[in-house]
This record gives structure tokens, sequence and C-alpha cells, in this order.
């Protein structure tokens, strides 16, 4: 099983969606909550760091973890572990992105792991 760190990172009623790689191998073009895989070795908290660090330049000033969501896809399994996330300056990506309502964001094409996480909404914190 895959485990993935990824970022919920709100601005009022909104929250920040990238658009994945038209040529990504897994989910290509898709929607989804900014996030990184933990490497051998890491935690959860350092991948997070790490992926909004170098993807995105911008670093969360505050964070809480959220319980996290299981995920079976044909090619493979992930554990999603959403973080709320905190703080000044604007992430951002060189592929399409956006602040989306939780409406908005649910009529845009969205991994099935995402769609559930939104689905859910931020549970209280671990």
């Amino acid at each position: 099983m895959r485990e993935v760190a990824v970022a919920w990172i709100r601005k009022g009623d909104r929250c920040f969606l990238q658009r994945r790689d038209p040529a990504a191998r897994h989910l290509p073009g898709l929607w989804e909550l900014p996030g990184g895989g933990v490497e051998a070795g890491g935690n959860l908290e350092a991948a997070l760091l790490r992926e909004r660090a170098e993807e995105r330049a911008w670093r969360p000033a505050a964070w809480r973890g959220a319980e996290a969501l299981e995920h079976a896809y044909p090619w493979g399994s992930v554990r999603l572990h959403p973080f709320l996330c905190e703080g000044g300056g604007r992430p951002s990506t060189p592929l399409a992105w956006g602040w989306f309502t939780a409406a908005e964001a649910l009529r845009l094409p969205l991994p099935d792991a995402t769609r559930r996480l939104l689905l859910r909404g931020l549970p209280s914190a671990r």
C-alpha cells in the first residue's frame, strides 16, 4: 500500500486543487489535493513538507493531520493522509490549479480517493 500525505489547503470556503499531468502514468489529467508519497525511512510530515517545498515552493505555517482514507485502484492501493494546512503566500503549480468550493470541486474529474475525501470533509484532528 502506498502511503501518501495530501495537503488540504483552505482559503475561506475554498480549497486548493491541482490538475495531474495529462501524461501521468496513473490518473492522468484528473484534479486532486496536492500530495506526495512517503519515501523509504520517511514519515508523513516529512513527505508533506518535502512535496510542498519542492513542487510548489510553498511551506505551510501550521498543519494538523486527520483520519486516513484507504482506496484500492486496479493498479494498487493508496492510503491518503490528509493534513489541514494553513500559511501565508500562495501555493501554485506549473499545471492547472485553482481554489474551489466543495460543490465546484465535486464537479471536476477527480480520482476516486480524492472524491471520497472531499465528500467526507475534514474529520476531527487525530
